[in-house]
């Protein structure tokens, strides 16, 4: 018997697989021949670290059919020979061969030559299955950093933002405190007058009985005249003071009434007011448009009514806030379910919109319909609408910082109009053309 010693490769496809028995539930981007998926997703794990689902998701699916295809190449070699082996007589696991003829040697060699082309062929396809699992983690490592980089710098401007609106809220505030305070000094102020007049009153009504038990001695009267008509100058004068201080109380009461509305919107900008006090009711959604606002708002309110107009302005919109929108959109919907009431509000709709924290603005002058009638006029179900009162969302410089929201209050059918009662929603957005815009 020969001496010579078996150079076995240490890997093997072992033929022995219960290839008939496995049922294999095959996916449909791979095919499978005769070795199934489990044998497959094996391989995969010991060699790669990774599973099967895994090396298709990180790698091309021809990669991974052709490791397939290539490893169950390999196990036909490895067959071919454990073949030849038993037609030589050599038994499995022999580490001596038995004396062979050249021709045997060299069929012998042939199919181990061929056993590790395959065996080759296999680690190539399964470099190139870890080849591109890392590319494709490198890749998705570079857009996470990207998608990081992107989310810090949006958080950093959120900051800076939310930051100058504290800033603002706070101003508002201190002016709302220096107004209050104004106004209990003119109060005060207020009631002194009242004092000073009540006693002013009484004595023109002491200085006209005296003059009534007097009449009959006319030469005593006259000081008594001059008393009284200097009384009434000065009467006159303290009732002047009274006016205009009541006109004072009056413009500091409306400054006041401002500022709280300006504060309390500030405050809604910045995240902390924008709920009305309604912890039950479902959170709004984000939206990125003035468009994706309306049409979020559209199936979310149940009274108001959009118009095509509403839609339209929307999409032409460029402000930066339009979270901002559909906020007050759906405070205008309490609004509007007031309106259809029929006992009614029982009080003015602007007031009932300013308790509700909307910039509430009232009528429109009646030059801006006839200078811009396509811009103060909108249809809806073939009837004319006019805009006649609007929100002030916001007020700042340009179109992306400036919007509106405008409205028709339509009272019910008429001979001229048959739309039902409601409120009609018109053009939402850019800010229409008055004396502020030229």
């Amino acid at each position: 018997m020969s001496t010579k010693k078996r150079n076995r490769a240490k890997r093997s496809g072992s033929p022995s697989h219960k290839r008939g028995e496995v049922s294999v539930v095959q996916q449909p981007e791979v095919v499978f021949d005769r070795i199934g998926r489990p044998e497959i997703d094996r391989i995969l794990r010991e060699q790669l670290g990774m599973s099967l689902a895994l090396s298709v998701e990180r790698s091309t699916v021809a990669t991974v059919q052709a490791f397939v295809d290539a490893l169950e190449a390999e196990d036909d070699a490895v067959a071919a020979v454990r073949e030849v082996e038993a037609e030589l007589g050599i038994e499995p696991g022999a580490q001596e061969l038995p004396e062979l003829t050249p021709e045997q040697e060299l069929q012998l060699l042939r199919a181990d030559v061929d056993q590790e082309r395959r065996i080759a062929e296999v680690d190539k396809r399964l470099l190139a299955i870890c080849r591109e699992a890392i590319v494709a983690l490198d890749r998705r490592a570079v857009r996470a950093e990207k998608e990081l980089e992107t989310a810090q710098r949006r958080t950093e401007q959120a900051q800076t933002q939310a930051g100058r609106h504290e800033r603002r809220a706070e101003e508002r505030v201190a002016e709302a405190q220096e107004l209050r305070g104004r106004l209990d000094k003119a109060e005060q102020e207020l009631a002194s007058l009242r004092e000073e007049l009540s006693r002013a009153h009484a004595r023109g009504e002491e200085l006209e009985t005296r003059l009534e038990h007097e009449a009959a001695a006319p030469a005593e009267a006259a000081p008594a005249d001059g008393d009284v008509d200097e009384l009434r100058a000065r009467l006159a004068e303290r009732e002047a003071l009274l006016v205009e201080a009541h006109a004072e109380h009056e413009r500091l009461e409306a400054a006041l009434e401002a500022a709280r509305r300006e504060a309390a919107r500030l405050h809604h900008e910045v995240g902390d007011g924008g709920d009305d006090g309604d912890g039950d009711e479902e959170p709004l959604p984000e939206v990125e448009s003035v468009a994706e606002a309306v049409h979020v708002a559209a199936k979310r309110c149940g009274h108001l009514v959009f118009t095509e107009r509403a839609f339209e302005t929307a999409a032409d919109s460029p402000f930066w806030r339009p979270d901002m929108i559909l906020h007050d959109l759906v405070t205008l919907d309490k609004v509007a379910e007031a309106y259809l009431r029929p006992e009614g509000i029982g009080q003015p709709v602007g007031q009932l919109a300013q308790d509700l924290g909307l910039d509430w603005r009232s009528g429109v002058g009646d030059v801006w319909y006839g200078i811009h009638p396509n811009d103060y006029h909108f249809s809806h179900d073939g009837q004319t609408l006019r805009v006649a009162e609007h929100v002030r969302v916001a007020n700042g410089a340009g179109a992306q910082r400036c919007a509106r929201i405008y409205l028709a209050f339509h009272p019910g059918p008429t001979a001229d109009n048959p739309l039902p009662r409601g409120v009609y929603v018109g053009p939402v957005g850019r800010k229409l053309p008055d004396s502020t815009t030229g």
